[in-house]
């Protein structure tokens, strides 16, 4: 009965399972030597004769050690296994797997000096309780330090794909849990009111033109406020499809027509929305487990590419989970760590030894400012009529979802929902 009380998810499990084992053995001894920071180890080709060249170390030792290799006596050369075993643990890290003992692969082999393992896994542990005891039979769980989406039904994973993240400090992703109840498909952009007065129209006052060269328009309402959007099309910065979950912290999933992002090993580039490599293909899942028997494929959606929204509205709601784990165990039953890019750990570990009251409220993150305060334009910039959005930002955001909208039809039927 007390276990009842615990988290169900398959995760926490795994994890407390490793906590256990941790816990089980004393971690600190024989512990492999810190290894030194030093130049660059690599495997080399010679130009002329075209093999390996071998590069020598002192810290080599210390380095197959550390990775649990082992020893070769009197043996400094940087080799082809040691290099393997380094690019495995930089995989296992996010980092890039190349092989190569970097200073930060460094850096991450030593460790947190402060930070022990247990106490790391424990912080994610109380993570899962922040969720839903059930997640859906169908759901999706977005990883926010792993930079990666994953699809799951009836317990297996059955999809996943790479995202960018928002950027550290009042940008960062928000942890939540809502429904995705439909998909638009050539959205337009209405831009949130932060990202207007904070950063859209000081550069309007230095270039008039800058709106007009990024495909944004402008328009200034009665008031005195202004509304910048963008239309649908291959600029716009939604991409060609947005994924909708309607929140209070006004985040979403979209494609991005910044591709290049996703090669980066660290991806929190955005404003807080989570940008998804290959949308098609998740359009493809999500409708195939949102409208059952009448779901799209990729090629389907891309048919639907046009200058009109189309709204593909779910008849079963899918739950969408945004978590913090810098700790989990993946497939093969390995601890996988990565890097606290919100700085999370600290906070969650001391908000568990101190009053469990202020654990109550996970989310840390400044709320959205709804606030549109009247503007002075410059000259010959901005429409003289009022923007009329019918609705509330909110609305016009998510596509005035409390709108009863019908099912869009095929794509060779299509037809368009504003």
């Amino acid at each position: 009965m007390l276990d009842s009380y615990q988290p169900q998810h398959a995760a926490y499990k795994a994890l407390r399972k490793k906590l256990a084992e941790i816990r089980g053995k004393d971690t600190n001894a024989d512990a492999p030597a810190q290894i030194a920071r030093g130049p660059l180890l690599e495997l080399a080709s010679d130009k002329r004769s075209k093999q390996t060249v071998l590069m020598q170390d002192e810290r080599v030792p210390a380095l197959r050690a550390k990775l649990g290799l082992a020893a070769v006596a009197d043996d400094s050369f940087y080799d082809k296994p040691l290099a393997d075993a380094v690019a495995q643990f930089q995989k296992e890290k996010g980092l890039k797997a190349n092989g190569q003992l970097t200073n930060a692969t460094v850096d991450a082999l030593n460790g947190k000096r402060q930070e022990r393992v247990d106490q790391l896994i424990i912080a994610n542990m109380e993570r899962w309780r922040w969720v839903p005891r059930d997640l859906g039979k169908a759901h999706v769980v977005l990883n926010v330090p792993d930079y990666t989406l994953r699809v799951y039904n009836a317990g297996h994973q059955i999809w996943t794909t790479r995202v960018v993240v928002g950027k550290p400090g009042n940008h960062a992703t928000p942890l939540l849990s809502e429904t995705m109840k439909f998909i638009t498909v050539n959205p337009t952009w209405n831009v949130p009111p932060s990202i207007i007065y904070n950063e859209y129209l000081p550069a309007l006052q230095q270039d008039p033109t800058v709106l007009e060269r990024m495909g944004l328009k402008l328009t200034q309402n009665r008031d005195g406020s202004v509304h910048i959007s963008q239309p649908p099309g291959e600029r716009n910065a939604l991409g060609r499809v947005r994924f909708n979950f309607p929140n209070k912290f006004l985040v979403y999933q979209h494609d991005t027509p910044d591709k290049n992002l996703f090669a980066h090993p660290k991806r929190a580039y955005s404003h807080g929305c989570m940008r998804v490599q290959d949308p098609n293909k998740y359009a493809e899942v999500m409708t195939g487990l949102g409208m059952p028997g009448r779901g799209y494929t990729a090629e389907q959606i891309k048919g639907m590419y046009g200058n009109s929204e189309i709204d593909l509205r779910f008849t079963t709601p899918i739950p969408v989970h945004i978590t913090y784990q810098t700790a989990f165990v993946d497939e093969q039953g390995n601890l996988q760590t990565r890097e606290d890019i919100y700085g999370r750990d600290a906070q969650t570990l001391a908000a568990l030894k101190t009053d469990h009251r202020q654990a109550e409220t996970p989310i840390a993150r400044v709320q959205p400012n709804y606030s549109r305060p009247s503007v002075r334009l410059p000259n010959g910039v901005g429409s003289e009529t009022s923007y009329s959005g019918g609705g509330s930002f909110f609305e016009r955001l998510f596509g005035g979802n409390q709108q009863p909208v019908a099912q869009p039809q095929r794509p060779q039927r299509r037809t368009a929902t504003r």
